[in-house]
C-alpha cells in the first residue's frame, strides 16, 4: 500500500472476516451471514489469503483459490472503508495478483464478478482482467456473472 498512516498487511484469518460488518453484502441475499462467512473461510483455505488492515481494524480481504496446477481464482472483500483508499486498494490488489501469479506459476487467473456491478467491472480491468463470457443466472439470486481472466 502508498503510505497510509496504520497500514499494513496480515496473514487472513476467520476473526478479520467477522469484523467486517458489511461482508454479508458481498452474496446473493439468499445467502445468510453465517454461510457468506463460512464460505469465504473455506475458500481461503484453499490457497493464500492476506488481510488488509487500517489502524487496527480489517478492511479488505485477497485471497486465491488454487484450482489445480497452473490456474487460480482470485477473490477479495472491502469494507465501505478501504473505499476511501482506491490507489492503495488498487495498487494492492495488482501486487497480491503478481505475487500469486509468480509464487505459484500460475499460467491463469480468474474472477467471477457481479455482471450488474460496473465498479467491479472497471476496478478488474484495471487489475488487468479480460471478460470472457457472462454466466446466466449463476447466483443463489439467480444473478448474472462475468467469468474474467488474467493470463
Amino acid at each position: 500500500m502508498p503510505e497510509i498512516p496504520g497500514a499494513y498487511f496480515l496473514p487472513f484469518m476467520p476473526s478479520h472476516l467477522e469484523r467486517i460488518d458489511d461482508a454479508h453484502m458481498y452474496f446473493a441475499s439468499k445467502m445468510g451471514k453465517n454461510s457468506v462467512i463460512e464460505h469465504i473461510n473455506l475458500q481461503a483455505e484453499q490457497g493464500p489469503a492476506i488481510t488488509a488492515m487500517l489502524r487496527g481494524e480489517p478492511v479488505a480481504i485477497f485471497g486465491c483459490v488454487l484450482m489445480w496446477n497452473g490456474v487460480g481464482e482470485l477473490w477479495s472483500m472491502f469494507s465501505e472503508k478501504a473505499r476511501r483508499y482506491p490507489f492503495a486498494m488498487t495498487n494492492s490488489g495488482i501486487t497480491f495478483c503478481d505475487i500469486v501469479e509468480i509464487l505459484f506459476h500460475l499460467h491463469r487467473l480468474q474472477i467471477t464478478v457481479k455482471t450488474a456491478d460496473t465498479r467491479a467491472i472497471k476496478w478488474a480491468n484495471v487489475l488487468g482482467f479480460k471478460a470472457e463470457g457472462v454466466m446466466k443466472s449463476y447466483s443463489a439470486d439467480k444473478e448474472d456473472f462475468t467469468m474474467m481472466r488474467r493470463t
